[in-house]
């Protein structure tokens, strides 16, 4: 019983639908019938608007393109600024991984790592994240 009546919905809207565009083509037709324009006139009143239009959705196109270029650019420079600074991160930490300050297999620092290393200057420890 439920699908009858989707079904009879479906069929009315289609069928106001269908009436809404008959009747708007309808008028539109009768607009430019009785309008006070030559038929020359008319045409080249549609033709201009028609290139306003098109015209002002380019200017709008391009700006939004280039708008969206510009933020493209700004995410790949992000991007390989990111990639950069994580590979200057990963040569850091294996080298104090090398010189044994840290343990990573274990995640912590060790006493023994702290045992007969010289102390590491503040200065060599700038923009390092510890772990």
């Amino acid at each position: 019983m439920q699908r009858m009546h989707k079904a009879h919905q479906n069929t009315n809207l289609c069928t106001v639908a269908l009436a809404a565009l008959v009747g708007g083509l309808a008028g539109a037709v009768v607009g430019l019938m009785i309008a006070p324009k030559s038929g020359k006139e008319l045409r080249h009143g549609i033709s201009k608007k028609a290139d306003d239009v098109l015209e002002h959705v380019e200017d709008v196109t391009s700006h939004h393109a280039g708008a969206l270029k510009q933020q493209g650019t700004d995410l790949v420079e992000k991007g390989k600024q990111l990639a950069e600074d994580l590979q200057t991160f990963i040569q850091k930490s294996l080298k104090m991984k090398k010189s044994g300050y840290i343990n990573i297999a274990e995640g912590t620092q060790t006493e023994e790592s702290f045992q007969n290393k010289p102390e590491i200057e503040p200065s060599a420890m700038d923009g390092q994240v510890s772990l």
